[in-house]
């Protein structure tokens, strides 16, 4: 079953200095409005209360990364960031139980010789 539900009331909306919407507040006018669904979530935080009030605050976007994948490893990658740098990370876990500084060496070693820089 379809319904609209017209609400009146006061509306408040906060950019920030790029037109980006932070925070909207809408404020009934109608302490009994009919009940609405409760609790949203959408680029950020929509709490919809029993009177017809809400409110949203914007989340950040997620961070991208930055880097271009040169070479994948086992337990690592070699990447060329954006600011013109070569980024080699490697992660070995503890329960793997492995040599890991023969590991480490051994795929760092691989990642360096197998790309062109």
């Amino acid at each position: 079953m379809k319904r609209t539900i017209t609400v009146g009331g006061q509306i408040a909306i906060t950019i920030d200095e790029n037109n980006r919407v932070l925070f909207i507040q809408f404020l009934s006018d109608n302490e009994n409005a009919s009940v609405l669904e409760q609790g949203s979530l959408t680029r950020g935080q929509l709490q919809i209360l029993r009177n017809a009030e809400f409110d949203y605050v914007a989340c950040k976007a997620p961070l991208r990364s930055r880097s271009t994948l040169l070479k994948k490893a086992a337990h690592g990658r070699l990447s060329a960031t954006r600011d013109e740098a070569y980024q080699l990370t490697l992660k070995v876990f503890k329960r793997e139980g492995l040599d890991v500084r023969e590991t480490l060496l051994r795929e760092a070693t691989e990642l360096i010789n197998n790309v062109r820089l």
